[in-house]
């Protein structure tokens, strides 16, 4: 009976003095889902850690430390975190494991960070697995960010819950989870027709570039010289005969859509496909053989 009243003892002093001195806590500060150009968002996968270095206890019992991540600066909840940069953001996670099915919330949820340390206390990691979601459109350019600071560690002992511990500590670190949109773009083109003539007089024409780029990205169209690579001497092909004609960005057809500094076509990406009228004209000319005149022009975006 008096062992057993000396081992009572012993616990119930260790009890008393085994959470004198806190674990050392470093975050990793940045949780970085890279750049990705264009949408929409592809999945992507990334983690960060947290390192937690625990001392040894001056008793028999084993060391409990609970984490809890807060939703982020950008986050409406842990439950729907995201990323923001401006008036728009990116929706992703934070779990607490590698498959990614649990939410790595607070001790309130039940969705903290469990690690445990024995008597002599050690060093351990806990990973952080992010991962943004895919499919998500009509985001801007720009780089998105949330911030997740007031990380909150429990420690305790493993007879204890997460909620019952009264060792509560803020860490000083901040996690920030980012991601960077660039801007990306397509471009395609119907074809110009001039129709049937029998004589070569004046005729105009239209047809219709298709953009589509990035929310707020900026982009320039350039049509280069065709077959005869000469913006200010195109000319549709037959063999060796020719009819001169020309594009223009303008329906007045006083401004050569070209190439070169100052023929460009410049706009601003919507996320959606934007429509670019080309406005040709064929100019009185003399007369030709018969047939069917081409010439193949290069639209080219860039952004």
């Amino acid at each position: 009976m008096m062992i057993r009243r000396a081992l009572l003892l012993v616990l119930l002093l260790g009890v008393g003095n085994a959470w004198g001195q806190a674990c050392n806590y470093t975050v990793t500060p940045v949780l970085d889902f890279g750049t990705i150009a264009g949408l929409p968002t592809p999945q992507i996968d990334v983690s960060a850690s947290i390192t937690v270095e625990c001392p040894a206890l001056g008793s028999l019992l084993l060391r409990r430390v609970c984490i809890s991540l807060p939703a982020g600066s950008g986050g409406i909840s842990i439950a729907d975190r995201r990323m923001v940069s401006g008036a728009f953001d990116v929706q992703y996670q934070l779990f607490r494991d590698a498959a990614r099915t649990l939410v790595w919330g607070n001790v309130a949820g039940g969705q903290q960070r469990i690690l445990e340390f024995p008597l002599l206390g050690g060093t351990q990691v806990a990973t952080v697995y992010g991962r943004v979601f895919a499919a998500q459109t009509g985001k801007t350019v720009g780089l998105y960010q949330s911030v997740l600071s007031a990380i909150e560690a429990r420690e305790g002992s493993t007879l204890q819950t997460c909620a019952a511990m009264s060792g509560v500590y803020s860490l000083p670190d901040t996690l920030t989870s980012q991601l960077q949109i660039e801007p990306n773009c397509s471009i395609s083109a119907s074809p110009l027709d001039f129709g049937t003539v029998t004589s070569v007089t004046q005729t105009d024409a239209s047809s219709n570039l298709s953009v589509t780029c990035t929310l707020n990205g900026a982009y320039t169209v350039a049509l280069d010289g065709g077959d005869n690579a000469d913006i200010n001497d195109r000319k549709m092909q037959l063999g060796p005969d020719t009819v001169d004609y020309q594009l223009y960005q303008d329906a007045a057809r006083t401004q050569t859509w070209g190439d070169t500094p100052g023929t460009l076509v410049g706009g601003t990406g919507s996320g959606a496909a934007q429509s670019l009228t080309v406005y040709g004209r064929v100019p009185i000319q003399g007369a030709k053989p018969p047939g069917t005149y081409q010439d193949t022009i290069t639209a080219t975006v860039t952004f």
